[in-house]
């Protein structure tokens, strides 16, 4: 089962590779401000500590490119090319459950609160797809899928339990920089499905 990227704890713990580059679908503003509201009910309803993700951060992941000291110009020409080749419709995802994934062994205090994502054949073929180009290019896919949208890290395990149901139309997906430790993320590119 794919779990949360280990994104950069904000303890001062410098990862050894300092960018990272991966593809994911980006919620409209009306569905961000939505799963905030979602998160914000779970950490006083649970009264919850942890690390909150920026709603501006708020993300489905697709892809892991891999992680690097410093981005070569080459990977992200590579990337690129995976992404312009893709080809899908446009479809719906939904939200209507949440609960906490297992964290990595050496970071037990950070365990991921996630949404957990419904998309369907047409999610499971975007993923498929956007690997197999990858491949072609000479990068390396993720071949597990268990499409999510990261609220929080924190020391709380949540059971999974039913949420109001939340969701949007997936209209395109994005390819993400992301300096670990910023919590700034930079879209690269973005490839429209076609309707």
């Amino acid at each position: 089962m794919q779990g949360t990227f280990d994104f950069f704890d904000d303890q001062g713990n410098r990862p050894k590779n300092r960018e990272r580059l991966f593809f994911c679908l980006m919620p409209d503003d009306e569905t961000r401000n939505r799963v905030s509201r979602i998160g914000d009910r779970l950490f006083s309803e649970k009264r919850l500590r942890g690390t909150r993700l920026k709603t501006e951060r708020l993300h489905v992941s697709l892809q892991h490119v891999g992680d690097y000291k410093r981005l070569r110009t080459k990977l992200l020409y590579a990337a690129q090319l995976a992404g312009k080749a893709v080809s899908a419709r446009p479809f719906d995802i939904k939200f209507r459950f949440v609960q906490s994934f297992e964290p990595a062994p050496h970071k037990r205090d950070r365990q991921p609160l996630v949404l957990l994502g419904e998309g369907g054949d047409a999610l499971s073929d975007l993923f498929r797809t956007l690997g197999i180009a990858m491949t072609q290019v000479g990068l390396k896919m993720t071949t597990e899928f268990n499409p999510h949208m990261t609220l929080s890290y924190g020391p709380q395990p949540v059971p999974i339990q039913a949420i109001e149901p939340v969701g949007f139309v997936v209209k395109d997906f994005v390819l993400i920089h992301s300096r670990l430790g910023l919590t700034r993320y930079e879209v690269i590119d973005r490839w429209p499905l076609a309707a």
